[in-house]
């Protein structure tokens, strides 16, 4: 009887610290490690069949190359690069193209919205310092000019501010103070909260009120409060040219923007003369953000593009995400606001996140998968239900531009991949 009360109390202890090291473990948040897809609940087979899509792809000319990586259940189950980092030099075809590698960096373009910007919103809105209900002119006030006094951070956020989705400011502004004062005296496009219209400015904005708040430029306040915590040591703005043989290539100068200026017919009619721009970039983009209104204007810290990344580092901070906001025992912000970012708001879109975009999300996402896309070729996409994320970044400017004047697009791609992955989970 007596060996029996001894034992009692030790298997009471043993399950006390088995309860305790899990709640840790948990509250600390999930860091992303290597793992078979079986340790994950998926089948490996299935997984291999994103190769053949990919291959396709590059079959096709829709990308000269490519980055995948899938995990889940904080386990990287899949993490491949294919085809070449840069294939082209202005239209010729390099002699010994440049391979596609895993740690391979790429210009994310539009992901800067919510893999920078929005989580630089959700941090100050986390730590107390920004509410989304907030107006913008409370942070900026000139920002109220012209019938923009009553936009609030959530208009911004969502896309209805009634901003112009996109106008060169490359032609009057040379830096980010003279883009600040250009997006001031902007009117109005159409009445604030009536219309979805996905804005660069609204995201421009954003970045800026981040600065007003910090007192800090956009990439020291994310390098110090979201990526050096994350130990994501290959996300920044302006990469510095040594690190060019490790950068993706994009497009041959700017010819899309250049379109977009001299065409009418071609994107939006603005006043501005494209020959009158003296800086049209002539040469292969490699290391420099292809946006114009980030580059040109902005010197390529920009709220809304400039931001250059690897699948993996991106990883690290989809995971935090699907932690909660935790990774490790670092707490970006709490688990309310990732909940209140990504759940729908107005037209059926979060807080500077996507949901329920199948075309490149695939058929069969939850319905608390978020994501983006990015002009370059770049779509991340997270599914807290199946503590899931699915990274796709490609290359594909630098396949150049179709006769069209545009470039193809990878959502089909990114969806293809996708179904791929949610047909694997068992």
């Amino acid at each position: 009887m007596k060996k029996r009360i001894f034992i009692i109390p030790i298997v009471v202890l043993l399950l006390n610290i088995s309860i305790f090291s899990t709640a840790s473990a948990t509250s600390n948040g999930e860091k992303l490690s290597h793992g078979s897809p079986k340790s994950a609940g998926m089948d490996a087979t299935t997984l291999e069949e994103i190769d053949e899509v990919v291959q396709e792809a590059i079959s096709n000319d829709i990308t000269p190359g490519a980055v995948v990586l899938v995990a889940k259940s904080g386990k990287v189950v899949k993490e491949s690069a294919y085809g070449d980092a840069q294939k082209y030099d202005m239209g010729m075809l390099l002699e010994n193209p440049r391979k596609m590698k895993k740690k391979t960096m790429f210009d994310l373009a539009s992901l800067t919205k919510v893999m920078g910007t929005t989580q630089g919103i959700m941090k100050l809105v986390s730590d107390g310092e920004l509410s989304v209900n907030d107006r913008v002119a409370k942070y900026i006030p000139n920002f109220a000019s012209n019938g923009k006094d009553d936009i609030t951070i959530a208009d911004l956020l969502t896309h209805t501010s009634g901003l112009t989705p996109w106008q060169p400011t490359y032609f009057h502004a040379k830096n980010s103070e003279e883009v600040l004062n250009y997006i001031n005296a902007l009117p109005l496009e159409y009445e604030t909260g009536t219309d979805r219209r996905y804005s660069d400015f609204s995201f421009m904005t954003l970045g800026f009120i981040i600065e007003e708040i910090s007192g800090e430029k956009l990439d020291d306040y994310l390098q110090k409060n979201i990526y050096e915590p994350l130990k994501m040591k290959d996300t920044m703005f302006t990469p510095s040219d040594h690190l060019d043989d490790k950068i993706a290539a994009t497009s041959w100068g700017n010819p899309f923007e250049y379109k977009m200026v001299d065409d009418p017919d071609f994107g939006y009619n603005v006043p501005e003369r494209a020959e009158d721009f003296g800086r049209w970039r002539t040469e292969t983009l490699v290391g420099e953000v292809n946006d114009g209104n980030s580059f040109y204007a902005n010197e390529g810290i920009a709220g809304h593009a400039g931001l250059f990344s690897t699948a993996r580092d991106l990883a690290v901070l989809g995971q935090a995400m699907l932690n909660d906001g935790s990774y490790g025992k670092v707490k970006l912000y709490d688990q309310e606001v990732i909940e209140d970012f990504t759940t729908p708001q107005r037209f059926g879109q979060g807080y500077g996140w996507e949901l329920d975009k199948s075309w490149y999300m695939g058929d069969n996402h939850s319905e608390a998968t978020f994501g983006h896309t990015g002009f370059t070729g770049t779509q991340v996409i997270f599914d807290p239900s199946n503590d899931l994320q699915i990274i796709v970044l490609t290359n594909k400017q630098n396949n150049g531009p179709l006769e069209s004047g545009s470039y193809p697009s990878t959502g089909g791609l990114s969806k293809h991949i996708a179904n791929i992955v949610y047909e694997s989970i068992q």
